[in-house]
């Protein structure tokens, strides 16, 4: 039994040492200490906080930082001698117990506010003045900037001056800037930068080149654009419904020319009874003058049959043509513009109005 209770007891202490938390010390802004502390596992304790500069008395935490009730860090106050000494602090359970004590330097352990009211200045086009304030003195404190164009990487560099930096010659693009700072090595140089300060910009509101990211279209425009679009659609849609001429004139109709065809020819002989002259709308004056103002007079056809005789004295034969056709005068029509002789005139016998037709 003893021999167990030894193990027991063996294995247990390492448990606790391990899982005792750890404390974390930072100056801020060379204003306060904070102190905060952590542990394994999810188990939390109420601890109870002290602390103690070296040659200073023990100070016990009054301003917890408190979480479901649970202590989890301590905000002290300190003067600016007091950094460079060694600070002990010390976790207790309620009852009294300790839990730990440890032992920091605090010299590097400084984290600052960052820049704030930065500015930019240009001088006659050749040169952009970046200024900003800080809350510490100036003397103990060194800061750098950060400055871009577009969504190119960072370039960083570390002005001369304390709250001033120049950049010469800036270019036609968009420029962004940023500053952050940190006690620098003239009063014992702090490891921990400041966070970054609020960006400030310089130049055109968008981007001049093709490396640099259009400016994004808002959602609110997008919509409205898209509920005007089909606004539009709509009532183009309307239009091309409800006006027939509209839509001839967008989208014409092509001509059949069978069907004008075969209109055209119904109309002709339906409604001018193939007459050309009334289905082409000609004048009355034209048509007069298409019209013959006399009549061709008919001639008289005679037939002819050869007779045969014979003669007594040299017993030879003689054809005799005989008229075996009556004699049909020419009727004439003449009008009074007509030139053809009148009735009184005869044709001889050679006339071309005669026709011989001999049998």
């Amino acid at each position: 039994m003893m021999l167990l209770l030894f193990i027991l007891c063996f294995c247990y202490i390492p448990s606790l040492a391990s899982s005792n938390p750890s404390i974390n010390c930072i100056i801020i802004n060379l204003e306060y200490v904070n102190c905060t502390w952590t542990e394994e596992g999810n188990q939390k304790y109420p601890y109870i906080f002290e602390s103690r500069f070296a040659n200073y008395d023990k100070l016990y935490c009054s301003n917890y930082h408190k979480m479901s009730g649970v202590n989890l860090g301590c905000v002290f106050p300190y003067t600016e001698t007091q950094r460079f000494n060694s600070l002990d602090t010390w976790l207790y359970y309620k009852n009294g117990t300790l839990v730990t004590k440890q032992t920091h330097q605090l010299k590097q352990e400084v984290k600052l506010y960052p820049p704030y009211n930065l500015t930019i200045e240009a001088r006659k086009d050749t040169e952009l003045w970046l200024h900003w304030n800080i809350t510490q003195n100036k003397n103990c404190i060194e800061s750098e900037v950060r400055h871009r164009t577009g969504n190119m990487d960072w370039l960083n560099q570390k002005p001369s001056n304390i709250n001033s930096f120049s950049l010469p010659f800036p270019t036609q693009k968009r420029y962004e800037f940023q500053v952050r700072a940190r006690v620098g090595s003239a009063c014992g140089e702090s490891k921990f930068w400041s966070d970054w300060s609020k960006p400030v910009y310089w130049g055109p509101s968008k981007p001049n080149n093709n490396t640099e990211s259009p400016v994004s279209m808002s959602m609110t425009s997008v919509v409205m654009y898209t509920v005007g679009a089909t606004i539009m659609l709509v009532m183009l849609s309307c239009l091309l419904v409800h006006s027939e001429r509209l839509r001839i004139i967008l989208i014409p109709v092509v001509p059949n020319a069978g069907q004008n065809v075969s209109k055209y020819l119904a109309a002709f002989f339906d409604n001018y009874d193939g007459n050309i002259e009334k289905w082409l709308s000609i004048s009355k004056d034209l048509e007069k003058g298409f019209k013959p103002n006399f009549t061709e007079r008919a001639c008289p056809v005679r037939e002819y049959r050869i007779v045969s005789q014979s003669s007594s004295d040299g017993g030879s034969v003689l054809s005799i043509p005989t008229d075996l056709s009556t004699d049909y005068q020419c009727m004439q029509n003449y009008s009074s513009a007509s030139t053809i002789p009148g009735p009184a005139e005869t044709f001889p016998i050679d006339s071309p109005c005669q026709t011989y037709n001999p049998v």
